[in-house]
């Protein structure tokens, strides 16, 4: 149900075909100095950036090459070179400016570390400072410390045990709770693709596994699914992930996508290349902002009743996308506006808007069909030799649910959107994206 479009103006050159990844790893040849890392003698420039995986880029290597008690020295090491004014706080200027410097670490690199910082910056800072930022003086070493107890205190709960296992992690100082689904066929030898699957606003973990039904579906098919709860307003109710610039509301969830794609494919045999993120309405906002963050390591993420904030960040790299929305949906409006129509809620861009800016990040050129006989528009922009995709179902008269799951209103009975998703994360993987490029 998609349709192959003419790849993007400039496609047609190795060199050109060789943007697609550079877009994704644009600081190739810094991190390999950083990290000593030079390409064969046989290999010429273009060839070491396209086996160049995000392994060297993945800055979770500084989280787990070293054992416990090497790491804390190091890290403390790190932080004295980085702490310039010497005030015991490392400000985002004082790891910008401190990366920039040359300088040498035995046995750890200084940019993989500005680079975890960087990336966690608001996680760091929060567990140490006021719930209302008041006391706002930077990050810690005793924060990044005891992030690192928290990680590790993390990836040794992580078991093998076939179905449901409920784990509870502590991230900015509060316990953050998630079930690891895994299937039957899992033998810890073939490495299975993982879902991490977003729930709604006021549902928790259990609520979306009922309603998309996808333990099921990872059974069938043989993925290790994960299902995150987000944080409270009151208490575990109101529960709600905090997508876009919100400063009052401290969670940061997408510090908690990177921990649970991180720590689970540490500890459990996951392929890395087949890594998705997976939302229900709010949940969806959070999957597809996560992504646009986190697309080093996310091959696909889909997107069921959800959007996009205005005020949010935007993806600028390359990430297969596909959301499903109805045309009726009154909580989350497809033509865009206020969230449930109430005042002072955020704004939302429409469905179509969203689906363009996902295409134009991707660098492919959208299309329409409308599918004879069905009340389905789809949206399509593929390129076929690099294997990038983005697609939108627009469902006509389609409701605020999870179409074809219990309970779903939504008039477009025949559309499964558990099938849909999984059919469309299946057939992306970030290996398979490289090696097209490779080809072509």
């Amino acid at each position: 149900m998609y349709i192959t479009d003419r790849p993007p103006k400039g496609s047609g050159s190795k060199s050109s075909k060789m943007a697609i990844i550079e877009r994704q790893h644009q600081s190739a040849e810094q991190a390999a100095l950083h990290n000593g890392d030079q390409p064969n003698s046989v290999d010429n420039l273009q060839e070491f950036r396209l086996a160049f995986t995000s392994t060297m880029k993945d800055n979770s290597r500084f989280v787990s090459e070293t054992a416990k008690g090497q790491e804390c020295a190091k890290i403390t090491e790190l932080f004295g070179y980085f702490d310039l004014d010497g005030d015991g706080y490392l400000s985002q200027r004082e790891i910008t400016k401190a990366d920039k410097t040359p300088h040498q670490v035995d046995g750890a690199d200084p940019h993989l570390f500005a680079t975890f910082l960087a990336d966690r910056y608001k996680s760091l800072m929060g567990a140490s400072n006021d719930e209302w930022f008041f006391e706002n003086n930077g990050v810690s070493l005793k924060d990044i410390n005891k992030y690192m107890e928290n990680v590790h205190a993390f990836s040794g709960k992580i078991t093998d045990k076939k179905g449901d296992t409920n784990y509870t992690l502590e991230l900015q100082g509060q316990k953050r709770e998630v079930t690891v689904h895994v299937p039957p066929d899992y033998d810890g030898k073939n490495p299975l693709p993982m879902v991490v699957m977003l729930h709604g606003f006021m549902q928790d973990k259990d609520d979306i596994a009922s309603m998309s039904e996808f333990k099921e579906k990872a059974d069938k098919e043989g993925f290790i699914a994960v299902f995150p709860n987000a944080t409270g307003w009151v208490g575990d109710h109101l529960r709600w992930w905090n997508v876009g610039k919100n400063q009052l509301y401290r969670s940061d969830d997408v510090d908690f996508m990177r921990q649970l794609t991180e720590v689970i494919p540490a500890k459990l045999s996951v392929d890395r290349d087949r890594i998705y993120l997976v939302g229900f309405s709010n949940g969806a906002m959070m999957a597809q902002e996560a992504a646009a963050k986190l697309n080093d390591r996310i091959a696909a993420v889909a997107s069921v009743s959800g959007g996009m904030l205005r005020k949010q960040d935007k993806p600028t790299g390359d990430m297969n996308a596909l959301l499903i929305h109805g045309s009726m949906d009154d909580v989350i409006p497809a033509s865009g506006g206020v969230l449930m129509s109430l005042l002072g809620a955020p704004r939302v861009l429409s469905s179509l808007k969203a689906f363009e800016v996902w295409a134009d990040a991707n660098g492919l050129k959208p299309t329409l069909k409308k599918t004879a006989g069905e009340p389905i528009q789809t949206y399509s922009a593929v390129d076929t030799e690099s294997g990038r995709e983005v697609t939108f179902y627009n469902l006509k008269d389609g409701n605020h649910d999870w179409p074809g799951g219990p309970g779903s209103t939504t008039a477009a009975a025949k559309f499964k959107a558990t099938d849909a998703v999984w059919s469309f994360l299946n057939r992306h993987s970030k290996k398979e994206l490289v090696a097209r490029v490779r080809q072509a």
